[in-house]
């Protein structure tokens, strides 16, 4: 009788806890086993499932089916229902469990809150890929998707490698395999690896997807390449990227830091912030720092407020040390929440008094009106409180939203995740969309309606202070207070101004700025696109200079200075190899092998210093091979890609001059090296005049768009 897919259920091999729902897809030649240390890591407050996927452990496996994604999906939907899943839960699929984890949430996104895939392997077409860069990454799928074809044909046409994987390596090759049964299990991985992996869905899949999605990876992953991640987000823009560092960050990221994947699974499990500070006894009271702030520029101020209050200094959500998902709005409401629910847990249910700076008081009002019941009191010193009236023109809030905008766009672009720090998202998206809530919030209305006891410490004189808050102060005395403080630019360096407003008292006469080498606060946000573009504008420069010495110099560059250089560039990563290895060896992980590599990385380098003819010789025939392998590679991709997103005619001319520096190193050391030098040094000049370009771009950008927003309340 053929098999009836409606009859088959997964074997659940772990279900475990209590609490919201977590269902976890191990990978290819595994079972459920696998995720054990992931699963011991992510703790208790949530129910944990985890069966063995069709085809592999004790599931179900026929062989007259096709272990297609769509099967896969429907068998896990049927076992989840028999399990009684009716809320919406959290998908984690570790690589083959990532692609059918995928097609699950494209088939049924009803049933899913978020979803997390792990090293998941994806093979797109050539116009899916930018063409900077396409040649190589397209050449890597290439490759892999030839090797699993190569890897499942191995039983049908007995090659020697499934002979000893049959016969003298069958004890190996079980262990390995995670089987009894060699040649059953070669039939149903072969057909996984062609029908799941090699045609996976993530490019009809990914545009369907309703849910939160994380896709998270190791930065030395073979199989699957961070630069490649660049194409997923063209497909599915919100598509959340994470990378996840240190030696050990390969694909087998379950195996080998399952504590480091808990972490970036639980991230958007949002129940408290990070307390960077718990001081004092006393009556409860929480301290706010400013946007980009962390817990540290409060410390000063909760030391001397701890002699009288339980003091707890926070950082706000998406900084520091707290959480931040990128999948959150970042709402004054979604800041209030995680806070609240930080207070709850750490005062029991005790009203408390919210004192922030900047953004932080922002917050602290926010708090106020979502819980009044919980806040007995605000201090809000230098609150943002965005001018929305329309009234006039206003030219800070026309630079903050220009600066947004600029932001945002720099944070998509590929190019600048190319440029610039490959954790620019994660650092611009909480900013951005704090202060896109903050502005769209109808703050005076909100602060009308608000009963809870507020004082105001603004800087500057009296004649700054908004309208609408000086007429609700003198409506209001007993509810509202304003304090302002002239001359002084920063008081909430001030232990004594702070002290004063959070014990309502009046403020103590000051004739000096607390921190007189601050200049007068600006917006957060444009601080932040100010230092990204001076980053850009420094390491454009660096690059530059770096790059003109290798086209303008007239005489051949010595060989011992490039040896040099050579050797500082092993010898750092050498070191830094060790300290690596001294960590995993203190955290009781596999330590040796890297131990080794970096001692041998250290002694190369100090071979190089020495000017040992081997190991120059030895960098020489590396750079060579490289540059070989990658010509030959990218003329498999100019007559082997049915399009490709550039002009086939330059994709050609790489190679021909990655083949012809391997050829002339090879044949003509001098003029190879000649032609190595001017490769080098073009693309360093290119690369960073085009760092120093992209900051000029975003310069005039944001004066466009100011004069736009100007234009718009005028």
């Amino acid at each position: 009788m053929p098999t009836d897919l409606a009859d088959l259920r997964l074997h659940v091999r772990i279900d475990e806890g209590e609490g919201p729902v977590i269902v976890l897809l191990h990978g290819i030649n595994s079972n459920a086993d696998d995720l054990r240390g992931l699963i011991d890591a992510l703790g208790s407050g949530h129910r944990l499932i985890a069966p063995d996927l069709l085809g592999f452990g004790d599931s179900p496996k026929p062989l007259d089916i096709e272990y297609s994604t769509d099967e896969q999906a429907q068998v896990l939907d049927q076992t989840l229902a028999d399990l009684g899943i009716t809320n919406r839960f959290l998908l984690f699929g570790y690589s083959l469990g990532g692609d059918i984890a995928l097609r699950y949430a494209a088939t049924y996104p009803e049933k899913l809150r978020r979803l997390f895939l792990l090293s998941t392997p994806f093979y797109l077409p050539p116009e899916a890929y930018d063409r900077r860069g396409f040649g190589m990454e397209y050449a890597q799928a290439l490759l892999f998707s030839w090797l699993w074809k190569v890897v499942g044909r191995q039983k049908d046409r007995d090659t020697p490698v499934y002979e000893l994987a049959a016969g003298r390596l069958r004890t190996f090759a079980q262990d390995f395999m995670r089987t009894g049964d060699i040649s059953q299990h070669w039939d149903i991985m072969a057909r996984t690896l062609q029908n799941t992996i090699s045609q996976a869905t993530i490019l009809q899949d990914l545009p369907k997807l309703t849910m939160p999605t994380v896709f998270a990876l190791g930065v030395r992953d073979p199989i699957v390449r961070p630069d490649q991640t660049l194409a997923l987000q063209r497909i599915k823009p919100d598509l959340e990227v994470r990378r996840i560092m240190g030696l050990t960050a390969d694909h087998l990221l379950v195996r080998s830091t399952p504590e480091r994947v808990a972490v970036e699974v639980l991230r958007d499990e949002i129940d408290s912030l990070n307390v960077g500070l718990r001081t004092g006894t006393g009556a409860p009271l929480v301290l706010l720092p400013d946007l980009q702030e962390t817990w540290h520029s409060c410390e000063g101020v909760a030391e001397d407020l701890a002699a009288d209050h339980d003091v707890a200094v926070l950082d706000l959500l998406g900084f520091g040390d707290s959480p931040a998902p990128l999948t959150s709005r970042y709402t004054p409401e979604d800041h209030a929440a995680a806070v609240l629910s930080t207070a709850e847990r750490l005062f029991g249910g005790q009203r408390f008094q919210v004192v922030g700076v900047g953004f932080g008081a922002d917050v602290a009002l926010a708090c106020a009106a979502v819980a009044p019941h919980a806040v007995s009191g605000v201090v809000a010193i230098s609150p943002l409180l965005p001018d929305q009236s329309g009234a006039d023109p206003s030219p800070a809030l026309a630079r903050l939203l220009a600066s947004r905008d600029t932001l945002m766009a720099n944070a998509r672009d590929e190019r600048m995740q190319r440029i610039g720090n490959e954790r620019l998202e994660r650092e611009v998206v909480p900013a951005v969309r704090s202060m896109d809530a903050l502005v769209s919030t109808p703050i005076v209305g909100v602060l009308s309606r608000m009963a809870t006891p507020m004082r105001f410490l603004l800087p500057g004189p009296s004649s700054e202070v908004p309208g609408w808050l000086a007429a609700r102060a003198q409506s209001e005395p007993g509810l509202v207070r304003v304090d302002s403080t002239p001359g002084i630019s920063h008081p909430e360096f001030s232990a004594e101004l702070v002290a004063a407003a959070v014990r309502g008292v009046p403020l103590p006469p000051l004739t000096t700025n607390p921190d007189p080498r601050r200049p007068a606060r600006r917006d957060p946000i444009t601080a932040k696109l100010r230092g990204l573009n001076t980053r850009l504008l420094i390491s454009g420069g660096f690059q530059a200079l770096l790059g003109l010495p290798l086209l303008l110099w007239p005489a051949p560059i010595p060989v011992e200075l490039v040896a040099a250089v050579m050797a500082v560039w092993i010898g750092i990563t050498g070191v830094q190899t060790l300290v690596g290895a001294v960590g995993l060896k203190r955290r009781h992980q596999g330590w040796l092998m890297w131990g080794i590599v970096g001692a041998f990385e250290v002694l190369f380098a100090l071979g190089l210093l020495a000017g040992s003819l081997f190991a120059i010789r030895l960098v020489a025939w590396i750079i060579m091979i490289g540059a070989g392998v990658r010509g030959v590679a990218l003329l498999m991709v100019a007559i082997k890609a049915s399009r490709t997103p550039g002009r086939r005619w330059v994709l050609v001319l790489d190679a021909l001059l990655s083949l012809a520096i391997a050829l002339a190193l090879l044949i003509w050391p001098l003029l190879g090296a000649r032609l190595l030098r001017y490769s080098i040094g073009g693309y360093l000049v290119a690369s960073g005049l085009g760092s120093i370009a992209f900051a000029y771009a975003n310069h005039r950008a944001t004066n466009k768009r100011i004069q736009h927003y100007l234009a718009q309340t005028a």
